[in-house]
């Protein structure tokens, strides 16, 4: 008959009770003290100790002497939920698991490695106790093939596979300026670990209780492999967020390139027909452009177009659209996220004003790179067209805004032409005289 394993317990004697009555199959021994069960631990000779970690202040100072004089015990801490950070700081003192209060058999049974009352526990299969599961797997490779949505991107997606794998209430993830929060998203971390970049801490991975059970030593150990993985993936994010910036950027204006604008139109025109939203594109370029090249050289005409560049920036919203179209040609996306458009509503007038003001702006600008004999003040002509009024589609709606552009041309430049169909496809009026609604 094969010899009951020998336990012993460090605390209370309700504790002693708790464990006895989990493993009926184990013989316990009760000790009252750390003084007390230190002794015993060295004379009886236990398959496994249960330590209160309550029993005083000295438990993590007793650890490594209680692992001395018992080295091949199982020694696992019994702690109420609330303590269980303290746990985890007594693990590297020489702990090797922990339980939570009250007692549940399988866990202490697992925590001791010994045989629970009832069905035996089915062992983790060879390899699996320290590999990521594959709904980790899956989750990684989630985030990798997503990279190229931005590192705040990236953050959300590992703190929503974080909290997963550790089965968490929530979990707060943090690196530099970035953070991210999945579950519950003010509850007390229990485990924690540091970010680290070059041996200085830049954010912490910080996980609430799990859902069901303790966390364990492999536990702590998995969050210490993240950390150094969320450093990673953050920084590669960065690093293709850089150069997809780079290709999406016009080098002589620092504005946006016309792939990047035609992409994000697309984009924007999808989400305004979903839902009923207003957009209006402005096409615009320098009046005479070839004359500044030819009379001052491609240095000032460059110089021009970046000083136009500038002044675009500043009078246009934060969330309008504004890049460099070629050339001379710039163009600029501007659309209302608050509301959505009304039966019988026209052109929206804040884009006609905030074109007009816009050519203001560079009429009365005194260009520093043409000097004190310039021939006099730039002037800009742009054609305005409006989604779903003039057309329905990328194309539809630049051929619009350009056939409104060539007629402010005609009309003697300096102005801004309103696309609309009253004067037919391709068709333009002056925004001025077209009066508001249009």
């Amino acid at each position: 008959m094969a010899e009951r394993p020998r336990l012993l317990v460090i605390g209370s004697s309700e504790l002693r009770g708790d464990v006895a009555r989990a493993l009926p199959e184990c013989d316990v021994l009760g000790r009252g003290t750390l003084l007390a069960g230190l002794w015993a631990a060295g004379h009886e000779r236990p398959s496994g100790i249960v330590l209160a970690l309550g029993t005083g202040a000295d438990v993590r100072r007793v650890l490594p002497h209680l692992r001395q004089v018992a080295a091949d015990a199982r020694i696992v801490l019994a702690c109420p939920t609330a303590a269980e950070p303290h746990a985890l700081e007594a693990l590297k003192a020489g702990a090797d698991d922990y339980v939570l209060e009250p007692l549940a058999g399988d866990d202490l049974a697992t925590a001791l490695r010994v045989r629970a009352a009832g069905p035996p526990a089915v062992a983790p299969a060879a390899g699996t106790e320290s590999g990521p599961t594959l709904a980790e797997l899956h989750g990684l490779s989630d985030v990798l093939r997503n990279l190229r949505e931005g590192p705040a991107a990236v953050l959300a997606r590992l703190a929503r596979l974080l909290r997963e794998a550790f089965d968490a209430v929530g979990l707060r993830v943090s690196v530099d300026e970035l953070s991210a929060t999945d579950g519950e998203p003010e509850c007390a971390a229990v485990l924690s670990e540091p970010v680290l970049r070059g041996g200085a801490a830049v954010g912490c991975l910080a996980v609430g209780r799990r859902r069901t059970g303790a966390y364990t030593a492999r536990d702590a150990a998995r969050l210490a492999d993240y950390a150094v993985l969320v450093e990673a993936l953050v920084a590669q994010a960065r690093e293709q967020a850089h150069w997809q910036d780079l290709a999406w950027r016009d080098d002589l204006s620092g504005l946006r390139n016309r792939r990047y604008f035609e992409g994000v139109l697309d984009r924007l025109l999808d989400e305004c027909r979903a839902g009923r939203r207003r957009l209006t594109v402005l096409l615009f370029d320098i009046d005479d452009f070839k004359t500044y090249n030819d009379r001052y050289g491609h240095d000032t005409g460059d110089a021009l177009l970046r000083e136009v560049a500038t002044l675009l920036t500043r009078c246009c919203r934060e969330r309008d659209v504004v890049a460099r179209y070629g050339g001379d040609e710039f163009a600029v996306i501007f659309w209302d996220a608050e509301r959505p458009r009304v039966p019988g509503s026209q052109h929206p007038t804040s884009a006609v004003a905030l074109a007009e003001r816009f050519g203001a702006v560079i009429r009365g600008h005194r260009f520093q790179c043409l000097g004190a004999q310039a021939p006099g003040p730039v002037t800009i002509s742009g054609g305005l067209a409006c989604f779903p009024w003039d057309a329905t589609d990328r194309a539809g709606l630049l051929r619009a805004a350009d056939a409104a552009l060539l007629t402010a041309k005609r009309e003697g430049k300096d102005r801004i032409a309103l696309a609309g169909p009253a004067s037919g496809e391709g068709g333009a009026r002056p925004a001025a005289e077209t009066g508001h609604p249009v």
